[in-house]
């Protein structure tokens, strides 16, 4: 009997340790998602710019950031496979680095806009590796981490139709990721939160209903500022819904 409890016991302690590794290893993934968005739009932002030092040193600090996720998930995971995937991003973070040094062109930001498509293929294998049961508010709070990522992707690409890289495989990235974020929208207006955050809910429902339809238009006029603004407002109730499930956790 002694030995049964011990065997659970071991048991339980090691698969603790496994889901804590994992939990880490996820919410550094998903940064790296948010993160390579971010970078993308920031770059899309300075090409339309003469010399903006503040745009390249946010840029700069992102990638930073980016690297330390990376780094994270490497000193923690004990997959092969995931580490074979950190060495596929980490070219992709060389790669980045050496465009920012270089004279803007279309072709870098072609090149910006696919890595940006490998951090998040990436991450999502990563992900996947790394799953495990979760409970409710760890699924809510997933979502409106990735609807943060989706909002810069989509803002990603409306920037760079707007600049000429109008191609039909870009209006359908568009396309995709609006419809992610109209379930992902769905789900989280459909839970049962405190009425403070729903009225935040209904806001965010609100701005999306607006902006989607600026992102999906080919004739609508260009307001890349406002649609920034209000993609940023947003992103910042989707942190209060973050935090809230994080808080049940």
């Amino acid at each position: 009997m002694k030995k049964l409890l011990y065997i659970i016991l071991i048991c339980s302690v090691l698969l603790f340790g496994s889901t804590r590794g994992d939990v880490k290893i996820i919410e550094a993934s998903e940064n790296i998602q948010y993160l390579s968005q971010k970078i993308a739009v920031d770059y899309l932002l300075l090409y339309t710019k003469e010399d903006d030092k503040f745009l390249k040193k946010r840029i700069e600090k992102n990638i930073k950031r980016l690297e330390l996720y990376v780094d994270e998930i490497s000193e923690t995971t004990k997959s092969e496979s995931t580490k074979r995937y950190l060495g596929y991003l980490r070219i992709s973070l060389k790669s980045i680095k050496k465009i920012l040094n270089q004279k803007k062109s279309m072709a870098n930001v072609e090149l910006i806009l696919a890595h940006g498509e490998e951090f998040i293929e990436g991450a999502d294998a990563i992900i996947e590796e790394h799953k495990y049961n979760y409970t409710k508010d760890e699924k809510m709070l997933m979502l409106s981490k990735k609807a943060q990522y989706l909002f810069e992707y989509i803002t990603s690409y409306y920037l760079a139709s707007k600049i000429g890289l109008s191609s039909n495989f870009n209006r359908y990235k568009m396309y995709q990721a609006i419809d992610k974020i109209d379930k992902i929208l769905t789900k989280v207006n459909d839970y049962n939160y405190s009425k403070e955050i729903k009225k935040d809910v209904e806001e965010i429902c609100t701005i999306w209903t607006t902006n989607k339809e600026f992102f999906g238009s080919k004739n609508r006029v260009y307001i890349p500022h406002i649609l920034l603004h209000s993609t940023q407002y947003s992103q910042d109730i989707l942190e209060k819904i973050e935090l809230y499930h994080k808080k049940n956790l």
